[in-house]
Formats: C-alpha cells, sequence, structure tokens
C-alpha cells in the first residue's frame, strides 16, 4: 500500500492483522507483493459530522474532557464541558 501525501508517497508494509485507514479521498496505490500473498479486507466508515474542523473540534473537546475526568473525576466543569460537547454533536451531525 502506497498512499499520496503532502510529503510525498508514503509506503506501508504491514505485519499480519495490522490495518491502515486513510480518508477516502487520499490518492493511494497497492504496490506488488515480492513475496507470499496479500489478503486484504476493504471497508468504508462514515461520520454522521460531515466538517472535517468540526470533527476535530469534537476530538479536541473530548480528548479534554477525558483528561479532565481523569484529573478531577466527574466535577461541575467536567459536567459543563460533557453538555458543549454533546450540543455541538448535535449541532453538526447529519442523518
Amino acid at each position: 500500500m502506497v498512499i499520496e501525501t503532502s510529503a510525498g508517497e508514503q509506503p506501508f508494509k504491514l505485519s499480519a492483522v495490522s490495518m491502515v485507514i486513510y480518508p477516502s479521498t487520499t490518492l493511494h496505490r497497492v504496490a506488488p507483493v515480492e513475496s507470499g500473498m496479500r489478503v486484504a479486507a476493504v471497508g468504508w466508515a462514515r461520520s454522521y459530522v460531515r466538517s472535517a474542523e468540526n470533527r476535530e473540534i469534537l476530538f479536541d473537546l473530548e480528548t479534554l474532557r477525558r483528561d479532565l475526568f481523569t484529573r478531577e473525576g466527574k466535577t461541575g466543569a467536567f459536567d459543563f464541558l460533557s453538555k458543549c460537547s454533546a450540543n455541538l454533536l448535535r449541532l453538526w451531525a447529519e442523518d
């Protein structure tokens, strides 16, 4: 598997039971097998939040929320952050 990145081609040679996950808009190609056999499973995942920028904000908020809970437990700040994150997800999610 070779994926095109902004830095050029990025080759992947994975061990058994490994996977590469990348956006469906990414250019890629399959390199020839030099030894052994290629076995592949292909699938797609869909986010209900269309915007990559909004998904990044939700990811950052969730990272902060988990960190806050690990350090301080369930607090008012944790609950408020959880509410804001859930409201943004409801606002940005599409059917």
